[in-house]
């Protein structure tokens, strides 16, 4: 489905706070990581890779699609990951909220 100009504009500015709240996110399980004295330091080298890795594919799968036909997937995904507010879509068309709430 492609959007509107309007609701590009406003998925262009949503998608860039759920970045930062994605980022976030990333940095805060990572000092969790860091900070696990239960695991050994090699432990924890290993958990904070494997979190990097899981996160960049994360991170691919979210943000990397920048086009207007994909716009209202990336908004559910966003959605279903937390990244983006209930409050925040309803600047949005009601086509594109209805099709962002059909998909959940």
């Amino acid at each position: 489905m492609s959007i509107s100009d309007r609701d590009w504009r406003l998925f262009l500015g949503l998608r860039d706070a759920a970045r930062q709240r994605f980022a976030e996110d990333t940095l805060s399980q990572a000092l969790a990581i860091c900070l696990d004295e239960r695991r050994t330091t090699v432990e924890r080298e290993q958990a904070l890779a494997d979190l990097t890795r899981q996160r960049e594919h994360e991170q691919a799968a979210l943000f990397d699609d920048h086009r207007r036909r994909t716009a209202t997937l990336c908004l559910h995904f966003m959605r279903h990951r937390g990244l983006v507010r209930d409050e925040e879509l309803k600047g949005f068309s009601l086509a594109v909220r209805r099709t962002i709430s059909a998909d959940t």
